[in-house]
């Protein structure tokens, strides 16, 4: 072979030698530059993809909660008699209310809480709310206080002081609680942790409250009673019948008037046959109170039904089932009643802030929500 040809082939060979090991150092530094140029973005985009719906709320609540409740606003947007019976709550009540949206009926469509420490002078709530939050108060007074700071966490803005944190989700919900609870949150929804769902004894407990004929009732609430709860209701004197109640659960139906059903779960049958007695003693002597008698309001307390019911294959301990059922026609007669007694008390503190809106007497029924025993 001439000599120009063995040279040109070398040539060709040591070009070849430098291109293979040219591409895995040309690679490497591509990945170098592309996560130097979108290193941030990457990471969020990277935690935003394991996240989890927010429309179920309680499914964000962290575990260790002894008592939930979960609100369907949406539900009681279409219920003529719910501004009424917003209106009658407390001014300073109002007032928080007013931190958080502008017109709650219109502006919340789900409300899950969720407590600790029920019973004892350290109770903690947990709020989550998801509607149109794009003009909340509470996010801008918080960003208002003196010693608040505001801190990232899993890539979520956090605005907080020593008691109280709040964070976005998203756009359309936002969460209220302690700094610990918050983060919990946060873990949760970013598919890190799991939520109050997985707390096997707490759905146990809101398992046990009544359905609806259509659809769920849009309140649902449940309490795990603790040893501190036990004292302290037994001290408030009319819930003394909860005395040895394991656990209660609530649903309250809406349509022509309301429905609202308990459930409580006792260790034995003849305990919650104890507590049904107690019950409609105590009922009766409500009744029959003269001020009960002149404002016409026993015939309000009497629907109340109370019966209990044994254990079964699909009812592990015997409950307490209270049944309490108000008409349409009743119903608005009850908040006329109690509006024209709010007026008569004395003002509302001036910090009050009123819900927009006026009271309606209508009743008209959304659709059947009847709760039904299990």
């Amino acid at each position: 072979m001439p000599r120009v040809a063995v040279v040109r082939q070398a040539k060709l060979m040591n070009m070849r030698w430098f291109l293979r090991g040219l591409g895995p150092v040309l690679g490497l530094l591509g990945l170098l530059a592309g996560g130097v140029g979108c290193g941030p973005r990457a990471i969020r985009g990277d935690l935003e993809h394991h996240n989890i719906s927010d429309e179920d709320l309680l499914a964000l609540l962290p575990q260790g909660q002894e008592a939930v409740v979960d609100i369907d606003v949406a539900a009681l947007r279409s219920w003529p008699p719910s501004r009424s019976l917003l209106d009658l709550l407390p001014g300073s009540a109002r007032a928080k209310l007013g931190e958080l949206v502008a017109d709650p009926l219109a502006d919340i469509d789900s409300v899950g809480l969720g407590f600790q420490g029920l019973g004892t002078s350290g109770v903690e709530a947990t709020l989550l709310v998801r509607g149109r939050l794009h003009s909340s108060k509470l996010w801008q007074s918080m960003q208002a206080r003196p010693a608040r700071r505001e801190v990232t966490y899993h890539g979520m803005a956090i605005v907080e002081d020593s008691t109280q944190a709040v964070a976005r989700l998203t756009e359309q919900t936002l969460v209220v609680g302690s700094r610990l609870q918050v983060r919990q949150i946060i873990d949760i929804f970013r598919g890190v942790d799991h939520g109050v769902r997985k707390q096997s004894s707490l759905m146990t407990a809101l398992a046990m409250a009544p359905s609806g004929k259509s659809g769920r009732p849009p309140i649902l609430a449940a309490v795990l009673l603790s040893a501190d709860l036990h004292h302290r209701l037994h001290d408030a004197g009319m819930l003394r019948v909860l005395d040895e109640a394991q656990a209660v659960a609530l649903a309250m139906a809406v349509g022509d008037g309301f429905d609202i059903g308990v459930v409580a779960s006792y260790p034995m049958l003849a305990i919650a046959g104890d507590a049904v007695a107690q019950i409609k003693a105590q009922a009766a002597e409500l009744a029959g109170r003269p001020l009960a008698k002149l404002l016409s309001l026993d015939r309000f307390v009497m629907p109340l039904v109370a019966v209990a019911v044994p254990k079964s294959p699909k009812r592990p301990t015997p409950e307490l089932h209270l049944a309490y059922r108000l008409p349409g026609d009743d119903l608005t007669d009850l908040l006329r009643r109690l509006s024209e007694l709010k007026r008569a008390l004395p003002a509302s503190p001036p910090d009050a802030v009123p819900t927009t809106g006026a009271p309606t007497d209508s009743a008209t029924p959304p659709g059947d929500r009847t709760l039904q025993r299990k």
